[in-house]
């Protein structure tokens, strides 16, 4: 794991070394095995998860990070013959087996042998990447490689309103409005979401949620989020909450804030231990769920992405190069009021 092979010629990348220590140093161009590919990374995304891992040290040392990039093919190894040299493409964030118990059951997110780029395998935080070629998806025309970079997080939404039972009409409630809550936003509504509230504490995501159609944006350190959802719904909540926030209290609010035999959908990575009544999720008959990664859902966010139906660059914040990760990356990205929600790093000249 993290272990970088070379062909002879040298590439910047973005190095995680445990908790606050991401360096970009030069490593060899890894060479292409059988059954691979290697990109030309042009645009890659800094995600909560790469976040998290920077504050916690949840990531293995020294892997390349990244896992929200796009780019195009420079070179196949022997036995690709599904690519070739200029294709644009970007890349799943799940690499699954294909045949141990959990891929047979059609749930290749909990695979025993999962490869996740940027986590388990070098990712996309680097001037190239090697990857399987199964790995890669087409993009296609009228899909630029800077919006490919953004399919993985719209493939993310899109799992974790799969994962909801939502029904034509509902009311749900995303807690959290970074790049996660805003999308899963959209994909709420256009899965049929009758109305859908966020909310938010940072003042430029809350100003960001507005644009994004939300019928409300609530702060919940200025306004009773209780209160606000109650007179919204006729005092029936919503019928899901969707969390996309690392915040510890979230599952507990959530729990008091989702309608009788509402569902809890959590896509937020949280380390911590998380508390809930227990006794209002019996009697209210409440169902809670994970939501990890996405795979399946990969071609439906292209075809979003293409058909123009969510504009996900949008939610582009920054773009800056890959020598001013750190500062202008992480450290904007953990600061309050930078107005940061997605920072793409880009790189290619």
């Amino acid at each position: 794991m993290g272990e970088i092979k070379g062909q002879g010629k040298v590439m910047k990348a973005a190095i995680f070394r445990g908790a606050r220590r991401v360096e970009v140093v030069e490593v060899p161009v890894p060479e292409v095995g059988a059954d691979e590919v290697l990109v030309r990374v042009h645009y890659c995304g800094i995600c909560g998860s790469d976040l998290e891992a920077y504050h916690t040290g949840m990531y293995e040392p020294n892997i390349i990070i990244g896992h929200e990039f796009a780019g195009d093919v420079v070179a196949v190894g022997e036995g690709v013959d599904s690519w070739a040299v200029g294709d644009r493409v970007t890349v799943s964030n799940v690499i699954p087996c294909g045949h141990c118990p959990y891929c047979l059951r059609e749930q290749p997110t909990l695979c025993e042998s999962l490869l996740v780029p940027g986590i388990t395998l070098n990712g996309g935080m680097a001037e190239h990447a090697v990857l399987p070629a199964r790995a890669l998806l087409r993009l296609p025309d009228g899909v630029s490689i800077r919006q490919g970079a953004l399919v993985e997080p719209l493939a993310v939404a899109l799992h974790g309103v799969r994962r909801s039972a939502l029904r034509s009409g509902d009311r749900v409630l995303v807690m959290g409005a970074g790049t996660i809550g805003l999308l899963t936003a959209q994909c709420a509504l256009l899965a049929g979401a009758g109305e859908v509230y966020l909310s938010e504490i940072d003042p430029n995501r809350v100003a960001l949620a507005k644009q994004w159609n939300a019928s409300a944006v609530f702060d919940p350190q200025r306004q009773n989020l209780a209160v606000e959802l109650s007179s919204r719904t006729g005092g029936e909540g919503p019928a899901v909450v969707y969390i996309c926030t690392g915040a510890p209290p979230a599952l507990e609010d959530a729990v008091t804030l989702v309608g009788k035999g509402g569902q809890i959908v959590v896509l937020g990575l949280v380390v911590e231990p998380m508390a809930a009544d227990f006794l209002t999720l019996v009697l209210n008959e409440l169902d809670i769920r994970g939501s990890y990664l996405g795979y399946e859902e990969f071609p439906a966010a292209l075809k979003c992405v293409a058909q123009r139906r969510i504009d996900v660059e949008k939610l582009i914040s920054h773009e800056i190069g890959l020598a001013d990760i750190v500062v202008q990356g992480f450290e904007r990205l953990e600061r309050p009021g930078t107005g940061a929600v997605k920072v793409l790093v880009k790189l290619i000249s």
